[in-house]
């Protein structure tokens, strides 16, 4: 009598089983969306190239990508080698793979420098907060790179005030036509990119550029500000830079002064 039991048991387990088998249904991979493929160059600032490669971690997979800041589609160019970039560019890139979904876009900028700064001296008010001071205003010229981990890197300098004014004295003989101000966008940690820069030689406006709020949370990246003014040669510049007056509505700080954090400003 037990021995049937148990056979009348094991047998009722393994239909079960075998009903539950039939009517379980599998995701389909395209359901699952690819990793982002890891931008890596060689130096973010370079004066002759700079090499672009990628992290690679899923077989079969391929990375598409543009330099022109245009986004990447399934016409894109595939990368297959490192690749040199002589010029300043907006790299953005994607990866697909036949049987996922494609990656979210992912973005670099680099930006071509002289070997040299064009800088000689460097004032800047007000001073920046005592807990993100960097290396000073001498760290706005030495064309090093700060690192996304702000909190422990020399080269930012942080401020929560409503103008940023930088006083530059230039080398002998410098032709500008463009000046670059290199920026933080680290919105989580409230941490927002400028609204406005104007360029002045003496009371001169000589170049001027405003920025978009942003409408919704965007990537932590370095941003660089692009500011063409009237070419000529200067020995003197005036940078004045212009936070966001309040952090935007759909920002967990709303209606509060924004932190700006700048690392560089270069003279092009």
């Amino acid at each position: 009598m037990i021995k049937r039991t148990f056979y009348s048991i094991f047998a009722m387990l393994m239909l079960c089983q075998a009903c539950i088998s039939q009517n379980t249904e599998f995701a389909s991979t395209e359901m699952f969306q690819l990793s982002d493929p890891r931008i890596q160059v060689s130096s973010i600032f370079f004066d002759s190239y700079t090499t672009l490669n990628f992290g690679l971690d899923m077989p079969n997979s391929t990375i598409k990508y543009t330099l022109d800041a245009s986004t990447v589609n399934l016409n894109s160019k595939v990368f297959t080698e490192p690749l040199k970039i002589t010029e300043s560019a907006i790299i953005k890139a994607k990866m697909f793979h036949p049987d996922y979904k494609e990656s979210d876009e992912v973005q670099l900028e680099v930006v071509k420098i002289s070997r040299n700064s064009a800088i000689k001296q460097i004032e800047i008010t007000p001073a920046p907060s005592e807990k993100y001071s960097g290396m000073g205003s001498a760290g706005l010229m030495d064309l090093k790179k700060g690192s996304a981990q702000f909190g422990g890197d020399k080269q930012w300098l942080g401020y929560q005030t409503e103008k940023i004014s930088v006083s530059l004295q230039l080398k002998k003989n410098s032709t500008v036509h463009k000046i670059v101000v290199s920026a933080l966008t680290n919105q989580s940690n409230w941490i927002f990119a400028p609204g406005k820069v104007e360029v002045f030689h003496g009371d001169s406006l000589i170049g001027e550029m405003t920025y978009p709020k942003s409408k919704k949370e965007t990537l932590n990246k370095a941003t660089f500000l692009n500011v063409p003014v009237k070419k000529g040669i200067y020995d003197t510049l005036k940078v004045v830079i212009y936070p966001l007056e309040e952090i935007p509505e759909w920002h967990q700080g709303k209606g509060t002064t924004p932190w700006v954090f700048i690392d560089e400003i270069i003279i092009q």
